[in-house]
């Protein structure tokens, strides 16, 4: 008898098995590996140029190297600028440009800075920093779906919504609230509310930021909404007016400090009183900014004292003590204005004490020898020569400002805090600022030279920089290019840390047309190299801007600013060598846009046959 074996299914699987997973194996790994290839090839590919899809402005950067974007970002960039952003309200224009024209270039603010140079710097490393597999991802997203940047830029949001303002002046009308009117018997008449018209604050930044992301020159249309008044006549009820005439009866209101009392009549803060809503309650109050009129002219001015840090000179090798110390004291206006609210308007109290503070000096008298001054570690130098009256009053100003001040171990100097407030009452001189279609007075010229001469002693110092920006455009007192700081009240600023051990004394000095900064205090060992500055790829300044105003007599001209101003790029490299081997290094880069003469020219009457445009307008010649 035969019999039949059936056949082994058990062993003939895994044999067929294998063999299909073995056939799958290879291919996934030739098809990883022909990816792989792929990759390092494309990627290879565009080792010095940016991968496809990747953009700035709407500009595809494909196939550019960085040096090649930059040159073209650059290049749009400065025309941007130097067109300015234009706004237009019905039949009205006004140009904002990057910074107010001022007869001394340093003496502007600036308005909108574009950094380009970290834009492009992001968009390059796109599918470059991730490793291998997400690098590769972000190029095949970049390649499929685009990945566009816009440029970097700092916009000063209160320079240019003051620009705007005082421009369209004559279209705004600000809301008013229904308010009492007084008169010399104490009758009271309440006054209607306004409606008010204006420029509405965001949308106009926002829109403004996505232009100057996009370096887009389209003219901003401007639109005018409604302001409501939070207090309507027909809100206010006799309640409301009786509490307001109780007040009236009260023939004095008193202030005092200590033993000084100031006396202020009813007939007077008449004048300060108002009606505010809070939570739907109607209330008298005082006016915010008549109150602190008279706290500020008639209070203040007698209180106030500024804090004073010891200051400190060297002669004949010593340190020594020229200004004491001495604590500050200051009228808190916001916060008396609220305890007179609290307890004269809501309380009846007659006799109010006003609020003050006391502000601690940070450099006291102490002992000179705990300061740890014995040499000069750097000093910084910058030439003012062909500075006007003022400027060079400024200069010394701030210089003196700054002289025989101490930075403690460890302190971040910022320097727009120690100089600041710059106005009048320092000593200030005012310069003539074109602003929109107007030129006005404006405080601060020259101080940018002290930032600079400070930036140069901090950099001969070895001072690790924090914050320091250059001009908009290239400015003769500060040559070589590359080696200035701007700075405006409160940014931008310049900023530095004393990372010694011991207290730095600032010593300045003016000889001749040069301003100088000694830093002393006590080497250390660290090893400064700053290398040259290079200056390159300079482009010409371009023709006389001419722009429209009707403050002058048609065709009569006002140009305060004389100088154009070729545009450049810049860079030095800076390395400091620690005593304990560590080493920081970095370069400063600057670019300069160029910059032409900017004029204000009075506007021709408009004729219908001409058509001409009834606004400010910019005309290039």
């Amino acid at each position: 008898m035969i019999k039949i074996i059936p056949p082994n299914t058990n062993a003939v699987r895994p044999f067929w098995l294998m063999k299909w997973l073995l056939l799958i194996v290879t291919i996934f790994l030739i098809l990883t590996t022909a990816i792989i290839a792929c990759a390092l090839l494309y990627t290879n590919s565009y080792r010095f140029n940016f991968f496809p899809g990747v953009k700035i402005a709407g500009e595809n950067l494909n196939k550019l190297t960085h040096a090649q974007a930059l040159e073209k970002l650059q290049s749009q960039s400065d025309q941007f600028l130097r067109n300015g952003l234009t706004y237009q309200f019905n039949n009205q224009t006004s140009a904002v440009y990057a910074s107010w024209v001022t007869a001394n270039a340093d003496a502007s603010l600036q308005i909108i800075n574009l950094n380009v140079l970290k834009t492009v710097d992001n968009a390059y490393m796109i599918g470059r920093q991730k490793g291998y597999t997400k690098n590769f991802l972000e190029q095949m997203q970049a390649l499929i779906f685009g990945k566009n940047f816009k440029v970097t830029a700092e916009l000063n949001e209160e320079a240019l919504l003051i620009a705007i303002k005082e421009n369209f002046i004559n279209s705004i009308t600000e809301k008013i609230d229904a308010r009492p009117q007084i008169d010399d018997d104490f009758n009271i008449t309440i006054l209607p509310e306004q409606i008010g018209s204006i420029f509405p604050e965001n949308e106009i930044i926002t829109t403004t930021e996505n232009r100057l992301g996009n370096l887009n020159n389209e003219p901003i249309i401007l639109t005018l909404t409604e302001s409501e008044p939070a207090i309507k006549k027909a809100d206010i009820t006799e309640k409301e007016i009786k509490e307001l005439s109780d007040i009236l009866k009260i023939s004095t209101l008193t202030l005092t400090y200590q033993t000084k009392k100031w006396e202020v009549a009813n007939k007077v803060f008449k004048y300060w009183l108002i009606f505010v809503k809070n939570n739907n309650e109607i209330t008298p109050a005082l006016d915010a900014k008549l109150a602190n009129n008279y706290l500020q002219e008639i209070i203040a001015k007698e209180i106030n004292q500024p804090g004073l840090d010891a200051k400190f000179e060297i002669k004949n090798g010593k340190v020594l003590e020229f200004q004491g110390s001495q604590d500050g004291l200051t009228l808190e206006i916001e916060k008396t204005i609220d305890k007179i609210n609290q307890e004269f308007i809501e309380a009846g109290n007659d006799k109010i004490e006003i609020v003050t503070s006391e502000t601690k000096s940070k450099i006291t008298t102490g002992s000179l020898n705990d300061l740890g001054i014995s040499e000069i570690i750097g000093t910084g130098v910058s030439n003012f020569k062909g500075s006007p009256k003022n400027r060079i009053h400024n200069i010394k100003v701030g210089a003196e400002t700054l002289n025989g001040l101490l930075i403690k171990p460890g302190e971040i100097f910022s320097l727009t805090s120690i100089l600041a407030p710059v106005n009048a009452a320092q000593g200030y001189l005012p310069e003539l600022v074109i602003k929109g279609d107007r030129t006005l007075p404006e405080y601060g010229g020259g101080l940018c030279q002290v930032a600079t001469t400070m930036f140069r002693s901090a950099l001969s110092s070895g001072l690790p920089i924090i914050k320091r920006t250059n001009h908009t455009y290239r400015v003769t007192y500060y040559e070589p290019a590359g080696t200035d700081a701007t700075i405006y009240m409160p940014n931008p600023d310049l900023q530095f840390t004393n990372d010694t051990k011991d207290y730095i004394l600032i010593q300045s000095q003016m000889e001749g047309d040069e301003l100088y900064f000694d830093f002393w205090g006590t080497k250390d060992g660290r090893i400064i190299e700053k290398g040259d500055s290079i200056i390159y790829n300079i482009k010409p300044a371009g023709p006389t801007i001419y722009i429209e105003t009707e403050d002058l007599e048609p065709g009569e001209k006002n140009c305060i600013e004389k100088v154009a101003h070729a545009g450049a790029d810049a860079y030095f490299d800076y390395k400091i060598t620690y005593p304990d081997g560590k080493i920081a290094e970095e370069r400063f880069t600057s670019h300069y846009v160029p910059w032409p003469v900017k004029c204000l020219i009075g506007k021709q009457p408009t004729t219908p046959e001409t058509n001409s445009p009834t606004s400010t307008d910019t005309i290039i010649q």
